[in-house]
């Protein structure tokens, strides 16, 4: 039947169209997919690779080991919250991260930025780092710290403390980065906000 064919070709034809154009699309919705996919793949490179490996404010727990009992609202640099040691309190909240995450290159070292407040001479807590082997059962490869009393010669106030910590070069992918505050002797409250660790390549 011709009218039968020709509508046949109507709908082959408009079937083709379809296609075509749906097809476009898709190659469309495709490449906006990898031009992001490549945006964001390169974004997350440069932050891993070129500068802060993690900024903590205490309102965010990323990254943390938690303890809520090592949170307080008694002082805060910024936000609501900050960590604290005190006679009942040895050890802050624990940064903890495989250092292979952290970068995708190995880092030399890192600079370590906080915030703290002291509220008298006794508050002498240390802003430990330690760099430790999970597959020899979390052995010490690397530690040093702040001294506060040494940074911090004003109470009642909050001042920022920093310092530069180069690795060993025997440093590996798999050992682990911990940072925290630890109240050592400290008689009195130490409270630690804001904290920043930076890559150093």
């Amino acid at each position: 039947m011709p009218g039968g064919v020709a509508y046949v070709d109507i709908l082959a034809n408009f079937a083709a169209k379809t296609f075509s154009a749906f097809f476009m699309k898709s190659l469309l919705y495709a490449g906006l997919a990898l031009s992001l996919a490549a945006c964001s793949s390169s974004g997350s490179d440069q932050a891993a690779a070129g500068d802060y490996i993690t900024r903590n404010d205490f309102e965010s727990m990323m990254g943390w080991l938690p303890d809520a009992t090592a949170l307080t609202k008694e002082h805060a640099h910024s936000g609501s919250y900050a960590t604290v040691v005190n006679p009942d309190k040895e050890f802050s909240l624990t940064y903890n991260a495989m250092l292979g995450d952290m970068s995708p290159h190995k880092l030399r070292g890192v600079t370590v930025e906080a915030w703290v407040f002291l509220s008298d001479d006794k508050g002498s807590a240390k802003l430990g780092l330690q760099v430790v082997d999970p597959d020899q059962d979390n052995k010490e490869v690397f530690g040093d710290g702040i001294n506060l009393s040494e940074q911090v010669k004003e109470y009642n106030t909050w001042t920022k403390v920093s310092k530069e910590f180069m690795l060993p070069d025997n440093v590996t992918y798999t050992q682990r980065l911990k940072v925290f505050l630890w109240r050592s002797d400290a008689a009195s409250p130490v409270y630690l906000d804001d904290l920043t660790i930076k890559g150093l390549e």
